[in-house]
């Protein structure tokens, strides 16, 4: 078993022990911390990644400016390195926002650190403006988290939603009691309306969230249609509005994923859904292919998916084949393809990347794979 990754390293986030601006084709990581047949997620932030394995520790590694690592302070750590400061807690869920980090236990506990400029660390800015050392915040029996650029949701056991940090886009889905928009909240606060749900996914400016019978809703930021509303229309929602035209049935086995201004749907059935931004062909079509982005459907130049992972305007996946495509942004390499030209298409990673995929995780500029 092999980790790889590739990307932008300006921080040391590919943990291969280097910085560079850029690396267009998977390298090693330097993974002598990490039992690779045990790993269970790989999530990162502007310039950080965290690994999560299936004992429940966490690791970490690159921009450390912030505190999202976890770790003592230092600019930036090249290797990833256990969080010990987690080490008596089983984590079951981790997420990363820009500069942020949050982490879910076993017990429905939440730790977060990292950033807390906006408020979304779920604390108030007065007590805690960065932190490198986990804290556990006050909130009922969490199942999951996701954290946008500078927001951050949270699922709670009975199936309501809490948010807190920057809400200027409407991304928190909250108004005050003129009919404002919330523009910013430093403690978790319930989204009104919402019950039954079973997962959320946050991109830039905007928040999707599913239901248990299968229901999505989506409120925030719809400059490029990410919401599934026509832009036009509705430019901006502070407020949960359902998601009605989807080409295919959804239930608790699908999966959710959101870039910045794009959203993927991984159904059970091996299909990917996506809508939104395709400015660099983040949806895997050509722009002329998708005037009407906002209008989700199914990618029919992919075959069976079986595990997907969505940077801020790129994205990986895993064939039933056991091969590795990319599609989306690639300034940074960060689509794997030896280049930094946009995929438009999805595309085959890498010149020699003969052996099967097993996991893959993104970052917002950069990417990882085990292989075997």
């Amino acid at each position: 078993m092999k980790l790889l990754s590739w990307g932008a390293n300006t921080y040391g986030q590919l943990g291969q022990g280097i910085k560079t601006e850029q690396c267009s084709l998977p390298g090693d990581v330097k993974s002598e911390y990490l039992d690779l047949n045990y790993l269970q997620s790989i999530v990162g932030g502007g310039g950080h990644t965290l690994v999560l394995d299936k004992s429940g520790h966490v690791f970490a590694c690159g921009s450390n400016a912030k505190g999202q690592l976890g770790l003592d302070m230092n600019e930036e750590h090249l290797v990833f390195k256990k969080i010990n400061s987690l080490s008596s807690h089983h984590v079951t869920q981790i997420s990363c926002g820009w500069d942020s980090s949050l982490a879910v236990t076993k017990d429905g506990e939440l730790f977060v650190w990292g950033s807390n400029t906006y408020g979304q660390l779920g604390i108030p800015k007065s007590k805690v403006q960065y932190s490198n050392i986990p804290i556990k915040i006050d909130v009922p029996e969490i199942t999951s988290v996701s954290s946008g650029l500078r927001h951050t949701v949270m699922i709670t056991k009975d199936g309501k939603v809490l948010v807190c940090g920057n809400g200027r886009k409407g991304q928190l889905g909250l108004i005050d009691d003129n009919g404002e928009t919330i523009q910013q909240l430093e403690q978790p606060k319930e989204v009104p309306g919402m019950r039954n749900i079973h997962s959320a996914v946050c991109g830039q400016h905007h928040t999707i969230v599913l239901t248990s019978d299968g229901r999505l809703y989506g409120w925030g930021d719809n400059k490029h249609g990410q919401l599934g509303l026509n832009p036009i229309l509705h430019p901006t929602l502070s407020s949960p509005k359902e998601i009605e035209n989807l080409p295919h049935e959804l239930n608790l086995n699908s999966k959710l994923f959101s870039g910045w201004t794009h959203i993927a749907i991984l159904t059970e059935n091996g299909k990917v859904i996506n809508w939104g931004r395709n400015t660099y062909g983040q949806l895997g079509c050509h722009e002329f292919k998708r005037p009407a982005s906002w209008k989700p459907i199914i990618m029919d130049n992919i075959g069976y998916v079986k595990q997907l992972a969505v940077g801020s305007e790129h994205n990986i996946a895993i064939l039933d084949s056991g091969q590795m495509i990319s599609w989306g942004w690639n300034e940074h390499g960060n689509c794997g393809v030896g280049n930094d030209d946009d995929v438009r298409v999805p595309t085959l990673i890498g010149t020699s990347m003969d052996h099967p995929g097993v996991l893959v995780g993104s970052g917002a500029g950069h990417s990882f794979a085990t292989v075997h």
